[in-house]
């Protein structure tokens, strides 16, 4: 059966080009206001479940889109913990630990975030959430999360190696979509919109 998978990143926080992962903040008014523009699109589908971040951001997201549907909050869909780089713009972080960076850009499972996650967990987690929606019988799928943990299932059902996620760049209150087969996935949109299926 031909499923179908989509990948929404939670919408725009007030705080650009800055890491946030484990921090809990809301969506901004413009975040907001990209999710208002695609509530429309997002009735209109049949969607059987929406799985989301427990996150705030993420949390207003499903709210918003669907306000009287039942959502299934998943601790797994959580940004990775950038620990003291929380907050931090890549320029900060690289002038604060500059040697850390280089070891962060391998992306070797073993590089753990200062006083946050280790790459090799945060894998674990996302790649168990992949195995879970394989497994599934829905037929169409919508998890609301972030842009790493997006990447990172994108990699995982395009069969490509972990460190490719940088390959793709998931904008704030857009979304992917896949088909799921028995033998991964097939990717058929990506930062889509509120225009993404026409009228």
């Amino acid at each position: 059966m031909n499923r179908r998978l989509i990948l929404l990143r939670h919408g725009e926080t007030g705080f650009p080009d800055r890491y946030i992962g484990s921090t809990d903040v809301p969506l901004s008014s413009a975040g907001v206001s990209q999710l208002r523009d695609l509530k429309t699109i997002f009735q209109d589908q049949d969607i059987d479940l929406i799985i989301s971040s427990p996150m705030e951001r993420c949390r207003q997201c499903a709210e918003i889109l669907f306000p009287e549907r039942s959502i299934r909050y998943d601790n797994a869909l959580r940004e990775i913990d950038f620990g003291h780089w929380e907050g931090l713009s890549f320029a900060e972080i690289k002038k604060a630990d500059p040697g850390l960076v280089d070891q962060w850009a391998t992306w070797s499972r073993d590089f753990c975030f200062p006083q946050g996650e280790r790459i090799g967990s945060f894998l674990n987690r996302i790649h168990t959430v992949g195995e879970q929606l394989s497994a599934s019988r829905e037929k169409t799928t919508l998890l609301i999360s972030h842009g790493g943990v997006i990447r990172t299932l994108l990699c995982y059902f395009l069969k490509l190696v972990p460190s490719d996620f940088l390959l793709f760049q998931i904008d704030k209150g857009r979304f992917a979509t896949l088909n799921l087969f028995k033998e991964g996935g097939v990717l058929t949109g990506l930062n889509l919109g509120a225009s993404a299926w026409g009228d």
